[in-house]
């Protein structure tokens, strides 16, 4: 009971130095980001289907060490890009997955067959493609997908907590503009001006409804720490793996709109008691997603669903700091601006 009592002590007390915290982590997510821009000209390690190259899956349960067959084919092929991984099924090795870029099938084969015996029975490999150009195209287009998402669900959010109806109606009308733009867009500078609509929407949100962009700066927060997390470990993002990003800006908002509904709608009680009230039914949702997420990470043997996976697990650990370190210091600042306590 004392330790509770100190822990809620801190949380009431010493919210800000919390709120300062959580942006300094949103800071550092950005740092991280922008050092993988400059240095390797992506934001986020893409994977095949995102840039194109090769995806070679071989079915042996010859034990084979992943670092050590990509350092043998960065050897035998210099020039490609290579990602070795591999899968098991109750701890045993069921298959070896292998994602090259920059080089051939044939060429990739015949560098593993010295390595992996198995590779030279063609019932035991799967080869599938993609080119450059649609790998490069699958990323644009998903790329838009989540912009477009993301703007729709600050607009909605926006809606509901802003205060003003022409705020509201001009902050619609453009979030529909930018979002036909860039859904229609074939050039850089039509996509430029479609961001120009979405930040001014994004200004109308901070001017006019401090609540709606301390939603959305929680969630932008979860995807950059999200992102700079699969950056650190060196996960290459699939096509499943930006869905993902989709799910994740639903789940990261779920917590902060009830907190915000809780804080905003009720009467009942002080601020920090509505707040207290919303976090231990926000951190029990957030706890059961988590739990769900460990386990099938666990359990779980595609790599498909493990990316998804990776990236929930990320968004909803940065789901919890932000949310009740970020979300609820700006709103308890900003109704005790207002003299609201």
């Amino acid at each position: 009971m004392g330790k509770e009592s100190v822990i809620k002590r801190v949380y009431r007390d010493h919210y800000r130095p919390l709120l300062f915290f959580s942006l300094f982590l949103v800071v550092l997510s950005l740092a991280v980001i922008g050092y993988k821009l400059a240095t390797t000209g992506d934001f986020i390690d893409k994977g095949v289907s995102l840039k194109g190259g090769i995806t070679l899956t071989v079915l042996t349960e010859q034990p084979v060490d992943p670092e050590e067959l990509a350092a043998y084919l960065h050897e035998q092929l210099p020039k490609a890009d290579v990602n070795v991984r591999t899968t098991a099924e109750a701890g045993k090795q069921k298959s070896v997955l292998i994602e090259a870029s920059d080089t051939t099938s044939e060429e990739l084969l015949a560098a593993l067959q010295e390595k992996i015996p198995d590779s030279k029975n063609k019932n035991n490999i799967a080869i599938d493609s993609t080119d450059p150009v649609l790998g490069a195209l699958s990323f644009i287009q998903t790329m838009k997908a989540v912009y477009i998402a993301f703007l729709f669900m600050a607009i909605v959010v926006f809606l509901y907590f802003g205060e003003h109806l022409w705020a509201k109606i001009i902050a619609l009308a453009l979030a529909v503009v930018s979002g036909i733009m860039m859904f229609h867009a074939t050039s850089t500078v039509v996509a430029i001006v479609s961001l120009i609509i979405g930040a001014a929407v994004f200004f109308l949100c901070f001017k006019y409804s401090i609540p709606s962009i301390a939603v959305i700066l929680a969630a932008f927060s979860d995807i950059m720490f999200a992102i700079a997390c699969l950056n650190i470990i060196g996960m290459k993002l699939s096509i499943a793996g930006i869905a993902a990003f989709l799910m994740l800006i639903g789940y990261s908002v779920d917590t902060d709109i009830l907190l915000s509904v809780r804080v905003m709608k009720r009467k009942e009680g002080s601020i920090f008691d509505r707040v207290l009230g919303a976090f231990k039914t926000g951190i029990t949702m957030s706890l059961a997603a988590l739990a769900a997420v460990i386990v099938t990470l666990i359990f779980v043997n595609s790599d498909v669903i493990r990316q998804i996976m990776m990236v929930l697990l990320f968004g909803l650990i940065a789901d919890m700091i932000f949310t009740w370190f970020q979300n609820a210091g700006i709103l308890r600042w900003h109704f005790e601006r207002k003299g609201k306590t």
